[in-house]
C-alpha cells in the first residue's frame, strides 16, 4: 500500500536558476539541458526532497514539457512512466507511447490546429517581443508555449499578458486553453488535460490501483489533477501557494 506520487517537474521537483539568485550554479546539481541555456537545477534540500518522495513510492511526472524536453531531464528517479505534454502523450515504465490515448488526443488536436496556427499568425505579426514554441509529435502540434525575450519581470508581464489579451479577444469562442505561470503562456488543445491523463492512467494500471495518491505541483493549471489524490504537496511562493495563502 505504498503511496504513488504524481508530480509536476518544474518549480515543483526542480526549477532554474531564478530560484537561486545569490547561488553559484557549481553548488547546484544540473538536472536539466535546455536548448536555450536556461537549465535547471536542484539544490541539497529538493535533491533530498526527491530522493524522500521517491524511496517507498512510486513516482510518476505530470509535467507540461514535450516528449523532447523531458527526455532532456538527467535524473533517474523516473522509471514508472509519466505523463508529458500537459496530458497529451502518456509514457509505460518502458518509455513507450500509449498508442490508444495518442489515438484519442490525436483527434482533440486536430480539431484546434487551425485555431493554433492562425494564433502562431496573429501572435507573430503583433507588436510583442516574444517567441514561440510549437510541440509536435508525429506531425501533430500538441500544444504551443510562449514565452518573452525580455524576461525581466516587467517585460515578462507585460509581453505576456498582451499575447494573452489578443489572443481571447481573437478567438472568444476558442478549443484552445490557455495557462500562465511565470514566462510561460501555455496553448493547450481543448480536452487535452493532466486531469483527463491521470484519471486514464489510474484506470488502467492495476498497478497503481486502490493505493493512495499524492498530488505534487506549483501551477494553477496543476490543481484539477492534484485534487484527485488523497493528498497534495504545494511547493512554497509558487502560485498555488499564494493562492493559498493569499
Amino acid at each position: 500500500m505504498t503511496p504513488v506520487i504524481l508530480a509536476d517537474l518544474d518549480d515543483t521537483i526542480f526549477t532554474t536558476l531564478k530560484s537561486y539568485p545569490d547561488r553559484d550554479p557549481k553548488t547546484l546539481q544540473r538536472v536539466t539541458t535546455a536548448k536555450n541555456g536556461n537549465h535547471s537545477y536542484m539544490c541539497s534540500h529538493r535533491q533530498a526532497l526527491l530522493a524522500w518522495l521517491s524511496s517507498g513510492a512510486t513516482l510518476l511526472p505530470v509535467t507540461a514539457r514535450s516528449l523532447d524536453a523531458f527526455n532532456r531531464v538527467h535524473l533517474d528517479s523516473f522509471r514508472e512512466g509519466a505523463i508529458v505534454s500537459n496530458g497529451a502523450m502518456i509514457l509505460a515504465p518502458d518509455g513507450s507511447e500509449d498508442l490508444a490515448w495518442s489515438e484519442a488526443i490525436a483527434k482533440k488536436c486536430e480539431k484546434a490546429a487551425a485555431t493554433l496556427a492562425r494564433a502562431i499568425e496573429e501572435l507573430e505579426k503583433a507588436p510583442i517581443n516574444i517567441r514561440i514554441h510549437q510541440h509536435m509529435h508525429k506531425g501533430i502540434m500538441l500544444g504551443m508555449t510562449v514565452k518573452s525575450n525580455d524576461e525581466t519581470q516587467l517585460g515578462v508581464d507585460l509581453n505576456l499578458r498582451t499575447a494573452e489579451k489578443l489572443f481571447k479577444e481573437s478567438f472568444q469562442f476558442s478549443d484552445v486553453q490557455v495557462h500562465r505561470n511565470g514566462n510561460n503562456l501555455a496553448f493547450v488543445p481543448g480536452g487535452v488535460s493532466k486531469k483527463s491523463a491521470v484519471q486514464y492512467l489510474l484506470s488502467i494500471r492495476e498497478d497503481l490501483q486502490n493505493r493512495p495518491t499524492v498530488g505534487a505541483g506549483d501551477s494553477l493549471a496543476d490543481l484539477p489533477f492534484m485534487e484527485l489524490c488523497s493528498m497534495m504537496l504545494v511547493p512554497n511562493n509558487t502560485q498555488n501557494s499564494k493562492k493559498l495563502f493569499s
